[in-house]
């Protein structure tokens, strides 16, 4: 305090005649990432705090408050994301009101600054020492949480992490990969004793503890594990690969090895599947199956290949890779989402779990599987604008209609965020599922995962090129960003005007060779390392 005196009794605290008043706080488990220590570091809270209370007592307000916001702008700053500029009558609206107003779908502002709120919002709940941001991301007021508050497999904890590489935030990452390392004993078990294979998998709900709830979602294991072969792709850290990627990705694919049996015709196919959370409760070779698998497979490829290691393996894991049943086109021009049984066109389901090769897999693209993405685009606009309302499914389906290459569509579905109940008056969005149980509940992922369905509508580097401006909406005629991320290691500028590039700098991290393309025009770098070389429509070939 200052001025005045402060008193302690009872438990209350009394302050009189202070002219200010600064209150510390700090909070402490005994939790650790430690399977073999049960998840309990065996330190008491209160002597873990009673330190952390010593030493900022030792440091002024204004101090601490100045080395807060040195951490923070040092990873929030790296991007800037200008969508169009609004009049000051709109920007000045209280945001509850300005959330209102958007209802005709004009604030782009607000577009821009809900995105840097999915950074914000990362940067404050999924930082080192830490644990992964859950289904309320670190917000959670409740010991009987909605879900538990816990973890799912399914898309949930997937979404949370989609934009965390190319929003520049990739050591946000560090929290989950240790979580997965930390996990993996109880998992094996688990694993183990109900499909007596190698290798390791979830359940769709987790907990901090190697617990695992409702329902095994065999791919689950691979789709999250997506965010640690993205980090490798983005940052090029062999060391990463060959310690902790790698590793996994074979644990993974010894686990399909023993798992997958062979089908009529002759191919490989996932046992007893699901399409979360959709459809049948168990069939043969469901497509969700059959994309993780692929992916899994995919990626221990690449791996092996650039660490020159395991050939023999690498040879195993390409002929189960060859012989998986692959995505079918169906008899209405569909992505078939079962092996078995039908899809409908009336069906409004709030998940498309048959297109995670699409986004955030690599399976099915434009360019190179032109039938498959051309029926996954007919599956998407099937499913229509649900009546169950679920943020989450709207960034989703943004996600995947911009690795289309439809800005258009991807953007209709971001804007449905603001027509339809999905945002709190402080942006964070919200669950609501019409009377359901968990209707009005704060869900973050569609929060985070806007990080990724408006990068992806502005960068894709997926395919090994850096693609420019893929799937700009209309909406969006004129803006710029900075310091999005590419894989292989680079970053990204960009300036366009009248829906048109107007110029781009690519900086090189790692000093690898890049292909940029922008509107069916290329151009080759070879940028050292710390070097720029800049992209222009007129100096493209």
């Amino acid at each position: 305090n200052s001025g005045g005196t402060v008193t302690s009794t009872g438990g209350v605290v009394s302050f009189t005649n202070c002219t200010s008043l600064t209150i510390l706080v700090a909070l402490a488990t005994d939790y650790v990432m430690d399977y073999s220590k049960s998840y309990h570091s065996g330190i008491a809270p209160a002597t873990t705090v009673a330190v952390q209370i010593a030493a900022a007592t030792a440091k002024s307000y204004s101090t601490l408050k100045a080395a807060h916001i040195a951490d923070f702008q040092h990873y929030f700053n790296r991007v800037s994301l200008n969508l169009g500029s609004e009049p000051s009558s709109r920007t000045n609206l209280p945001t509850d009101q300005r959330i209102i107003a958007n209802s005709a779908d004009d604030d782009h502002d607000l577009e821009a600054l809900l995105y840097q709120y999915g950074r914000y919002l990362m940067l404050s709940s999924s930082r080192s020492n830490g644990v992964p941001s859950n289904l309320q991301g670190l917000w959670n007021d409740s010991n009987t949480a909605p879900w538990h508050s816990d973890y799912h497999t399914d898309i949930n904890i997937q979404m949370n992490y989609w934009g965390a590489e190319v929003a520049n935030l990739s050591e946000c990452t560090a929290p989950l990969f240790n979580y997965i390392q930390s996990q993996l004993p109880a998992w094996r078990w688990a694993t183990s004793n109900a499909f007596h294979t190698r290798g390791w998998s979830v359940r769709t709900s987790l907990n901090l503890n190697g617990g695992m709830g409702w329902n095994w979602d065999l791919p689950g294991a691979d789709w999250m594990c997506m965010p640690v072969w993205e980090h490798y792709y983005y940052t090029g850290d062999t060391n990463f690969l060959r310690n902790y990627a790698y590793p996994m990705a074979k644990e993974l694919c010894e686990f399909w090895q023993d798992r997958l049996i062979t089908n009529s015709d002759g191919t490989l196919v996932s046992p007893q599947g699901w399409s979360p959370e959709h459809g049948p409760s168990a069939e043969n070779g469901v497509t969700y199956d059959q994309e993780l698998v692929w992916d899994v497979f995919d990626n221990y490829l690449r791996f092996s290949s650039i660490l020159n290691t395991d050939s023999v393996y690498r040879a195993t894991v390409q002929d189960l890779q060859n012989r998986l049943l692959k995505p079918r086109v169906g008899p209405w021009g569909e992505l078939r989402e079962w092996l078995y049984t039908a899809d409908s066109q009336t069906d409004e389901h709030r998940h498309t779990s048959h297109l995670v090769g699409v986004y955030p897999g690599h399976q099915i693209t434009p360019d190179g599987t032109p039938a498959l993405a051309k029926a996954a685009a007919v599956s998407l606009i099937a499913r229509g604008d649900p009546g169950e309302v679920c943020e989450w499914q709207f960034v989703n389906r943004a996600a995947i209609w911009a690795r289309l290459g439809n800005g258009e569509q991807a953007h209709h579905r971001l804007a449905l965020l603001f027509s339809n109940p999905c945002l709190e008056p402080n942006l964070l969005c919200r669950y609501s599922d019409s009377g359901g149980g968990y209707d009005g509940v704060p869900q973050l992922d569609g929060n985070f995962g806007i990080l990724g369905s408006i990068s992806e509508m502005l960068l894709q580097s997926y395919e090994g090129e850096i693609v420019l401006l893929p799937a700009l909406p209309s909406a969006w005629p004129s803006g710029s960003v900075t310091g999005l991320r590419a894989r292989g290691g680079f970053s990204v500028d960009m300036t366009w005007t009248n829906s048109h590039l107007i110029s781009a700098t690519i900086h090189s991290i790692n000093g690898t060779n890049c292909i940029v393309q922008y509107g069916g025009l290329t151009n080759q770098f070879d940028i050292p390392p710390g070097g720029s070389a800049q992209f222009t429509p007129h100096n493209s070939n």
